[in-house]
């Protein structure tokens, strides 16, 4: 049996499987595994996707002769979403100058767009841009948006042009991850250096520099994890990663709770580690 990954011919060997079934769940936990999602597969020229496995699972693997499997990367499919939506507000932001008739379909389109901003997120964390941009337009009609004021339409113009100027920087990133990466790690490093300091802040008084340093870490932390799709398949990183996110959310459900000993406990003994251990992996790709 042939593989071909977007029609390029790749060696595989089979151990166990012995269906149709097995095999293509083999190759999606392998694709899976360095970031990819199937997009299409074809064996010997019939669509496996248009079709419930039901029907093709059972066959036998000795009767495939090829198979083909079009794949697309994640991080790909984040970049092209991005291009996307700033498309999509370039051409609001025109009919927000001068309203015509594309303005009722964009309008129309506002919710599912703003389900993919938030899927796919591109804004640094601490802003309201988004929540602002969705006060502004939910609910209105062309009409509406037409009979704004020129103050309205400066305003919303002004926000439109924020979130694409957050767009570009994502995007350009994306396409010098290392060196986006680069310019943050002596931030980073810096960061976790200052978080002894915090349970000291705390037992004297001072919240607000406490509050402070941890939100200035947790900044520069997701800054940091925002461009690791964008980076070449780690296993070791991306098992540290999966092994911080649940300690991040702890500690931020610490700090609403202003459980001040288990913020200290949770930065000095669970994620000030994981960190440290993350560093040179980062660095290393940086």
């Amino acid at each position: 049996m042939q593989l071909r990954i977007n029609g390029e011919r790749v060696s595989v060997t089979l151990e166990k499987e012995k269906t149709l079934a097995e095999v293509m769940q083999g190759v999606q936990a392998w694709l899976g595994g360095a970031g990819f999602v199937i997009t299409g597969v074809k064996a010997d020229g019939q669509d496996l996707l248009s079709v419930s496995p039901a029907i093709w699972g059972a066959t036998a693997v000795e009767s495939v002769q090829e198979i083909d499997v079009q794949v697309q990367h994640t991080a790909d499919m984040k970049v092209e979403h991005w291009q996307t939506l700033d498309v999509w507000l370039g051409m609001l932001a025109d009919e927000v100058k001068a309203p015509g008739p594309a303005l009722e379909e964009l309008l129309s389109n506002l919710p599912e767009t703003v389900d993919g901003m938030e899927t796919n997120p591109f804004l640094p964390s601490g802003t309201d841009d988004l929540q602002r941009f969705v006060h502004t337009f939910t609910g209105l009609g062309s009409a509406q948006v037409r009979g704004w004021s020129p103050e309205q339409r400066d305003g919303a113009s002004r926000l439109i042009e924020s979130l694409r100027g957050e767009l570009s920087r994502r995007i350009a990133e994306a396409a010098q991850p290392r060196e986006a990466l680069a310019r943050r790690m002596s931030d980073l490093r810096t960061r976790v250096e200052q978080l002894p300091q915090v349970s000291v802040f705390l037992q004297t008084g001072k919240d607000k520099a406490a509050m402070e340093t941890v939100i200035g870490f947790t900044d520069t932390v997701q800054s940091v994890l925002a461009l690791v799709p964008f980076l070449p398949p780690d296993p070791e990183r991306g098992r540290l990663i999966a092994d911080l996110n649940p300690v991040l959310r702890d500690l931020v459900a610490a700090f609403d709770a202003k459980d001040s000993v288990l913020i200290g406990d949770l930065l000095e003994y669970e994620v000030a580690p994981r960190v440290t251990r993350l560093l040179p992996l980062l660095e290393h790709q940086a």
